[in-house]
């Protein structure tokens, strides 16, 4: 920052004073020759300015070589260089956004014509938010497309999806950036990125066919443009990160009160605490001098001197954790040239364990586009060559998010509170307190368990996306393209894991090294022919192609040892060991896409438009994938689309006042999905040693080879098909805008593994014997306005999805969620099932809790039998549904869904005189998370947070949770309704208030444009919601379940402070 301010001031100084004079004039409407008040007039690059008084007239004092920018709400805005003291200008109306052209898959089109549910968000949209990843930006900006933080976690990524979820298996969107397919965005320095755009129809996105069944994101990175001179841009920002929500674990005094308080309601007598934290015998028996005993007497005596215990969660928290971003880049073009190049770095501490185990992510970003004009005739470019090409280098070292064995922020959630993180004694080097064994031989300090797990892992991961390519126009109009992209990535790790000793459950010997590499790549090869014809009102662009995508072999290759030959993490690497240790290295590789495999396909897009009226759109297309067999692997997808813009219409004449724009459209298509694993139609050979025995006694048994799966050549594509009703209206002068969509989407055939005899042999096969339906509708409305120096608008979007299972043919018509998510030995919690929605949560109902022996006496069967013969005050009621008797697996129903039923966008900006200031807001309605953040089932020793206080323990003290117990019970085993919590919510996500400083600089022709801003992340959240985040995306194993929160990585509120100079 200060190298930045010397440069600024060196600038300065080289400012030149330009002559001054006034220059007055009048500003007219061309049509009408009416004269225009409050019309801006401003010297560019500044805020400096003035307004046309009621007759049109201006006065503005300027210095010779300004330019001056006449601009008005519904008016092109022109700029006019100062030459005399008079200047007369006339303003000539526009259609505002609708004049320009869209992104729409191999082609551009004025949005205007757009005859599908398309969604365009500008770059600068993108930059403004300062987020770590352009996805997490479009929260709020874009309906219909659901996007969830997996977590806080620096490079986390996101989960998106685009009008529901279509498929249990890979339901990520297609992205596609300058024309390459990649698999996510998330490499991408925000500030890179010109625009994106969204392909939410089946219509729009049946152009990129068999991958485009979740929908398509386009994604444009900045390039120059024609005759601009070099334009210098730095933006940097330094933001300060804290848990925004935290959570109150139990004190040491209320963690004893509350483990003793479950031991009593079991009938059992209180712990003696004094006794068990002396017991450590792992530390009596490895260390002198009783080394355990005085551990656990030291924490007695603190306990008696009022000590309250460890808070984890603080001791693994950073506080102000740092992110900083700069990000410099260079654009600019002549007649025959155009280039733009950016390099970006970002570096963000993790707000969990980034003081323990240096926890964050560094992410280093260098881009390049040209584009080269060789050949040209008077009015179209004949040849011209280009290329965009992106390299970025993430270093990452992250912590455990996953199930409660591979959850750091879990374990600092249960692990009892009487242990000191740091004790002066401890025999560990880094003088981690050892395991508590009177308490729980079990519970490991989480610092240690962390530290041990993470520090001492080196990650380094890199990519190379872009691509060349080339246009021919050897006639206007007729252009042939052709582009050769690239989707590479390689990288290497490696990870010690040093000897340590803190516990007869928690030690290790032996240390470990451990390395990989990897590498891969796909190619994709495209080739399309475009003509233009215009004939009078008639206009006619056609659309052929052909283009293949190759996936290159991916292969990841590693070797682990125990026992290295230096005991140091400098030299922890698996070439020091002596030629006599070779053969203790065990290896490991893989070729994931072993012969590779790919795509073929072919184009066809017809477009149509008569007087810009009546609008017509035609895709098919054809491709051919690998991931089938032989006569399954061709698939075609078709699509219509059409637009009829009624506000052109005679009849609505009378409406122009007010309505200035309106269109009727209509869209239906297929896309197909193909992301599954290769050669699923076939089987792998399974190798069994011993394998099949001889002889008469069996003794001789030999190696046997067989098919791991039943085959299935059958199996095909997954198909989605869907239906968009759609209008776009512009009203009021073009100050209101509204879009507005109906859709239903039907996925057919999705991967189900088919119900076959066990005398088969082998696995199931897979089949194609899956339908889901996904219906709903859009809408966004904005209003933008100005009111003499003060600009301001404001838009919402809001979207609903209604997502159902219409079929599944497998055995029982049901697909299982993963057992033991909330706890040990518990039941899966999320399933899918024909008639609900995908991962929705399934367990008992329950009617409360009995309160007193009456509540007891009257929870009875049909014959009036108790439900349990022990059951007792403070129990939970479990709804027997069928009224049998018995509660069982056939009580079980939908508890809970972790889909919202609607969601939420609403933007705000407003600006006066170089102060300005921006909202995002985003918000989920209608929705459930399942909430467990201890293993209540096999470890009854686990701390609690201060929610255990509202437990049941006395008549009226709770209806929802029950009593407390020592040991295993149904109260808790049984997956119930008691573990989901409502989670709407409605989130201030950003919140920005700057200032330009043009005026400052109006005089120093070295910065052109300059601005301060302080910005807010995560600001608030609206929530009834008590745990850490509503924004839930974790799903155990399986990507289809989600709203699951084990101890969730919870999002950072940041305030950032930023500086943008443009020279």
């Amino acid at each position: 920052m200060k190298q930045l301010f010397v440069m600024i001031l060196f600038f300065v100084s080289l400012g030149l004073y330009g002559q001054r004079l006034t220059v007055t004039g009048t500003v007219t409407e061309e049509s009408t020759g009416e004269p225009i008040p409050g019309v801006a007039v401003v010297i560019k690059g500044t805020t400096y300015g003035t307004t046309t008084d009621s007759n049109g007239q201006y006065s503005i004092e300027v210095s010779v070589d300004d330019v001056l920018v006449f601009s008005f709400l519904g008016m092109q805005t022109r700029e006019v260089s100062v030459t005399s003291s008079r200047i007369d200008v006339t303003l000539v109306p526009e259609l505002i956004d609708l004049e320009e052209v869209v992104v729409t898959g191999y082609g551009i089109q004025k949005k205007a014509l757009i005859t599908g549910a398309n969604q365009n968000v500008k770059g600068e949209q993108i930059a403004e938010l300062n987020t770590g990843t352009a996805m997490e930006a479009l929260q709020g900006l874009t309906p219909g497309v659901s996007i969830t933080r997996n977590n806080g976690q620096p490079g986390a990524g996101t989960k998106v999806y685009i009008r529901g979820m279509g498929t249990i298996y890979d339901a990520d969107p297609l992205y596609i950036v300058d024309g390459v397919p990649v698999g996510n965005i998330d490499y991408l320095n925000p500030s890179d990125i010109e625009s994106v755009d969204i392909l939410k129809d089946a219509a729009s996105a049946a152009i990129y066919g068999a991958r485009a069944a979740n929908g398509v994101i386009l994604v444009t990175t900045n390039r120059g443009k024609r005759g601009t001179r070099p334009m210098v841009r730095y933006d940097t920002y330094y933001g300060l990160q804290n848990i925004y929500r935290n959570l109150t674990p139990l004190t040491a005094q209320e963690y004893m009160y509350i483990m003793d308080e479950g031991r009593v309601n079991d009938g059992l007598e209180p712990y003696d605490w004094e006794t068990m934290l002396k017991n450590n015998s792992w530390l009596n028996n490895n260390f002198p001098d009783n080394l355990g005993t005085q551990l656990g007497e030291e924490i007695w005596a603190m306990l008696q001197d009022g000590w309250e215990g460890t808070n984890w969660i603080n001791e693994i928290t950073k506080k102000d954790a740092p992110m900083v971003s700069h990000a410099l880049s260079v654009s600019g073009g002549t007649n025959n040239v155009i280039y733009s190049l950016g390099f970006s770095y970002l570096d963000q501490t993790g707000i969990i364990a980034g003081d323990l185990i240096d926890a964050g992510l560094k992410r280093m970003t260098a881009r390049i586009n040209t584009e080269y004009i060789l050949y040209r005739a008077d009015d179209y470019d004949i040849i011209k060559v280009g290329e965009n090409f992106t390299y970025t280098n993430n270093v990452n070292r992250s912590v455990g998010t996953g199930n409660i064995y591979w959850n750091d922020l879990h374990d600092a959630l249960v692990i009892n509170p009487l242990m000191p993180a740091y004790w002066d004694k401890s025999p560990d080097p880094h003088g981690f307190t050892p395991v508590l064994e009177g308490i729980s031989n079990n519970q490991t300090n989480p610092l240690a368990t962390c530290f041990y797990r993470h520090n001492y892992g080196w990650y380094k991961g890199n990519d190379i996306k872009g691509n060349v390519y080339a246009e021919i126009q050897p006639i206007n109009n007729l252009v042939f393209r052709s582009a050769f992209g690239i989707d590479a990535w390689f990288g290497s790790g490696r990870s010690w894991s040093p000897t340590y000793g803190l516990g007869t459950l928690y030690s290790n010997p032996k240390d470990a090294v451990n390395q990989n590499m990897y590498f891969g790549n796909n190619w994709t090869w495209t080739n399309t022919l475009t003509y233009d014809l215009h004939l009078g009102d008639h206009r006619i662009t056609a659309l052929v192609g052909n283009e293949m995508y190759k996936n290159q072999i991916n292969r990841e290759v590693g070797g682990w040892m125990a026992d290295s030959r230096f005991q140091d993490p400098d030299y922890a690497y698996l070439n020091n060991v002596d030629k006599s240790d070779v053969n203790s290295i065990s290896t490991w590789g893989a070729d994931w896409a072993a012969g590779g495999g790919g795509i073929m396909s072919y184009i066809g897009r017809l477009q149509y438009n008569f007087r810009e009226k009546y609008i017509f759109t035609a895709i098919m297309r054809a491709d051919g994938s690998s991931n089938f067999a032989e006569g399954k692997r061709w698939g075609t997808f078709p699509s219509v689309a059409v637009g009829w813009v009624i506000s052109e219409e005679d009849f609505m004449i009378g409406t122009s006042d007010f309505l200035n724009f309106a269109k009727l459209r209509a869209s239906w298509g297929q896309n197909g999905n193909q992301s599954i694993d290769n050669f699923i139609y076939s089987s792998t050979i399974r190798y069994l040693s011993p394998g099949y025995y001889f002889g008469e006694s069996k003794t001789v048994s030999h190696p046997t080879a067989l098919p791991a799966r039943v085959t299935n050549p059958d199996v095909t594509w997954e198909t989605s098909e869907q239906l968009d009703i759609g209008i776009d209206a512009r009203l009021f002068n073009h100050r209101m805008s509204l879009t507005f969509d109906w859709y239903r989407k039907m996925t057919r055939d999705w991967l189900v593994v088919a119900p076959i005899l066990g005398t088969a042999g082998a696995d199931a096969p897979w089949i194609n014997g899956g339908d889901i339906m996904n219906r709903g509708f859009e809408v966004s409305v904005g209003w933008d306005d100005s009111f003499g120096d003060l600009n301001y608008g404001i838009s919402v979007m809001g979207a609903h999805n209604h997502n159902e299972i219409t079929r599944i043919a497998n055995a029982d018509g049901i697909i299982h969620g993963p057992p033991h998510v909330l706890s040990q030995g518990t039941a899966a919690i999320s399933r899918c099932e024909v008639g609900y929605p995908i991962g929705y949560f399934y367990g008992f109902e329950t009617d409360g809790i009995l309160q007193n022996q009456d509540d007891v006496d009257a929870y009875v069967t049909p014959e009036g039998l108790p439900y349990f013969s022990d059951q007792r005050p403070g129990d939970i009621k479990f709804v027997d549904q069928n009224l049998d008797g018995v509660i069982d697996e056939e009580d079980k129903v939908m508890i809970g869904d972790p889909n919202p039923d609607f969601e939420l966008g609403m933007q705000l900006h407003a600006d006066y005189k170089g102060i300005y200031a921006s909202a995002t807001l985003t918000g989920r309605f209608g929705m459930q998370v399942a909430r467990s953040y201890r293993s209540f089932a096999d470890n009854f020793d686990q701390n609690y947070t201060t929610d255990i206080f509202n437990r049941w323990h006395g008549e009226g003290t709770s209806n929802r949770i029950p009593r407390l117990s020592s040991s295993s019970h149904r109260n808790t085993n049984f997956i119930s309704d008691i573990y989901i919590y409502d989670a709407d919510y409605l989130r201030i996500s950003n919140l920005t208030v700057g200032y330009m400083l043009d005026d400052l600089l109006r005089d120093f022709n070295a910065i052109s444009s300059a601005k301060v801003y302080v910005a807010f992340k995560n600001l608030h959240t609206f929530t009834k919601y008590d745990g850490m985040d509503p924004e839930v995306s974790f799903g155990h194993d399986v990507s289809w379940a989600s709203g699951i929160d084990l101890g969730l990585y919870p999002q950072a509120r940041t305030v950032m402070f930023g500086l943008s100079v443009s020279f």
